[in-house]
């Protein structure tokens, strides 16, 4: 039941379009992780910058796939999460280097 209610957190958050511009994600349902794709940045790229700048590991996964683990983040630490890996993301978007 635990691991539902992340999982179904995670999809509101990720249906909800707050992300939708930085990253689609693939199919997934409860479990323990999931993964992103990214539109325009290296996510091995991103995974160096968030654990470095923000203490966020995710797994790098080819060179637009990142995974995310949920099955170990509170229902309430969702947002936040996403929210790192979004700021992460702008970061290293090129029209933030310009």
């Amino acid at each position: 039941q635990i691991m539902k209610e992340r999982a179904n957190r995670v999809k509101d958050l990720l249906d909800s379009g707050k992300y939708s511009q930085l990253w689609d994600y693939y199919p997934f349902n409860s479990g323990y992780f999931m993964c992103l794709k990214l539109h325009d940045v290296d996510a091995e790229t991103l995974r160096l910058h968030l654990l470095d700048k923000y203490g966020v590991g995710v797994i790098a996964s080819g060179s637009s796939d990142i995974r995310v683990a949920f099955s170990c983040i509170e229902t309430e630490d969702m947002e936040p999460l996403f929210d790192l890996i979004a700021a992460g993301v702008k970061d290293l978007q090129p029209a933030a280097k310009a």
